[in-house]
């Protein structure tokens, strides 16, 4: 009869208001509550596939909200590998791979000066409206530099326009993925997160498997890669669309955290456990919060009208100052500085053996068959790793194929050992690696999270690239070598320091699990 009863009232829970009974089932059952809005009950879809609810996914508003996010993550990254792609394939041909440590330096540079000024826009206004504006420039920087190369000005003033074109190409491309990240985990809580993250980065798979589909079609219709450059720019108008249908699962009072735009400070005082009665004070753009004098906890800061700067700069309050921040500050800057080394023996080893199309066309390669390696990571390892063994376990993965990936280039500097050791960088780092940081991000206050997403993701990426930069080019100007000859000392140095990094990883992981800030 109960089953009849849900039947007739097309799993709608109790619309007529005369069952109580259903309603409180309803409520605890997230199949049949509103969770999933119209998409839930009472459209009638009844209970989810088992092979869903198998992957993790609870309802039809977490299905509605892992398709909305994976689309998002799949457009994000097809965007991050076209514009690698194309910005290494130009600067390579164009200049040569003795330019990619300069490069380097530059990106750093660059990434420092706009970092500051991309967490204070998003926290004045809001990601999305940021992630808007930021979509239009890049599409007029693309417009631009099709006029420049088509016109033959690239080739006038080669060390001029290919490294800046790269330097612009990884710049916007990596504002682009910080954006993604801080809507996408805006979207998703805690445990959401430990359920469906593997499932919302396999997004970032299918972008390998287009990317290499992509780039092999251009070169076989067009027979140049530059035709790269438009798919890139209706890409980029695309994902306009996910981003914006998103909106509907951030929650309201992220506004108040300093990481939505500007709002009231509901969540802030609450964060810093404000008691009934007291009084709290946000601007109008969400800057300051204070309480009867005193900072609140997690937020911004003091006020601005703090005589002492020293005492401001390095108040516990500070995002900088919270030890899970410096943590996986430390630990993203070795990694990134790990992978910049295994990119750098990657472009200079393809630089030494290939031309512009074979340079393309393995990249795209490498591409596609990381996409496999991610998928397989994505849906069966990253759950199993989180849910089974624990964080540690999923931070200890990617040092681990590092050792292995860079003792195989110290045996032999060649396109297919590069190309492996590439390959587990793209499989490993941006699956199971990523997914753990952006989980560990949830243990971070809330009012510290954009600007510590700023500078780890943002500023620490490309700070340890120009550093790494800035080392070859003194031994470069020292020694007088290529950077092919370079490929072999950089594995040796990459081995030891993934050894290294494993004990750091799983002292992470312990201080994560010891101060979780769920939301």
């Amino acid at each position: 009869k109960e089953s009849d009863t849900r039947k007739a009232r097309g799993l709608g829970g109790a619309a007529d208001g005369h069952c109580p009974m259903d309603l409180k089932r309803a409520s605890r059952d997230p199949l049949l509550s509103d969770e999933g809005g119209a998409l839930g009950g009472t459209l009638g879809f009844g209970r989810l596939p088992l092979w869903l609810t198998a992957m993790g996914v609870h309802s039809w508003d977490e299905l509605a909200k892992v398709g909305t996010l994976t689309a998002f993550c799949f457009l994000a990254n097809t965007i991050l590998l076209l514009g690698r792609n194309i910005g290494a394939t130009m600067l390579l041909v164009g200049v040569g791979a003795d330019a990619l440590p300069y490069v380097m330096v530059l990106v750093g540079l660059f990434i420092t000066i706009i970092m500051p000024v991309f967490a204070a826009l998003v926290t004045r206004y809001s990601s999305s409206s940021v992630l808007v504006g930021t979509t239009f420039v890049m599409v007029l920087i693309l417009t631009t530099f099709a006029v420049l190369f088509t016109t033959g000005v690239a080739d006038a003033y080669p060390r001029v326009v290919y490294p800046l074109f790269f330097v612009l190409e990884e710049v916007i491309d990596s504002l682009l993925m910080v954006l993604f990240w801080q809507l996408c985990m805006l979207c998703l809580t805690k445990a959401e997160a430990t359920r469906l993250i593997g499932i919302v980065n396999q997004g970032a798979a299918l972008a390998n498997l287009a990317n290499g589909l992509t780039v092999a079609l251009l070169i076989q219709l067009y027979g140049s890669t530059f035709a790269i450059l438009p798919t890139q720019a209706l890409l980029l108008l695309l994902q306009l669309i996910p981003s914006y249908v998103c909106r509907r699962w951030i929650p309201k009072d992220s506004e108040a955290n300093g990481t939505e735009g500007s709002g009231a400070n509901t969540a802030a005082s609450e964060a810093a456990g404000v008691s009934g009665g007291t009084s709290a004070r946000a601007g109008a753009t969400g800057e300051s919060v204070s309480v009867k004098g005193t900072a609140v906890a997690g937020g911004v800061g003091d006020s601005m009208m703090e005589p002492n700067v020293c005492a401001h700069c390095f108040h516990p309050s500070a995002w900088y100052m919270h030890p899970l921040t410096q943590l996986i500050g430390v630990w993203q800057f070795i990694t990134v500085l790990l992978f910049s080394c295994i990119e750098f023996q990657y472009n200079a080893t393809l630089a030494n053996n290939l031309d512009a199309n074979g340079i393309a066309q393995v990249t795209a390669n490498l591409a596609s068959v990381a996409s496999v390696g991610q998928t397989l990571v994505n849906l069966l390892l990253t759950p199993f790793l989180l849910q089974r063994l624990g964080v540690w376990a999923a931070l200890i993965v990617t040092p681990a194929a590092y050792v292995l990936g860079e003792a195989l280039v110290f045996s032999s500097k060649t396109v297919p050992t590069v190309f492996a050791c590439r390959s587990m960088d793209f499989i490993f780092r941006y699956t199971v690696s990523d997914n753990t940081k952006q989980i560990l991000y949830k243990s971070v206050p809330p009012a510290q999270l954009i600007e510590a997403r700023a500078f780890i993701d943002g500023s620490i990426k490309k700070l340890a690239p120009m550093m790494l930069g800035g080392v070859l080019i003194i031994i470069n100007n020292i020694e007088h070598v290529g950077a092919y000859e370079l490929v072999t000392p950089l594995a040796l140095c990459g081995v030891v320091a993934s050894f290294a990094l494993m004990p750091l990883v799983m002292h992470l992981a312990e201080r994560a699990g010891s101060g979780n800030v769920e939301r």
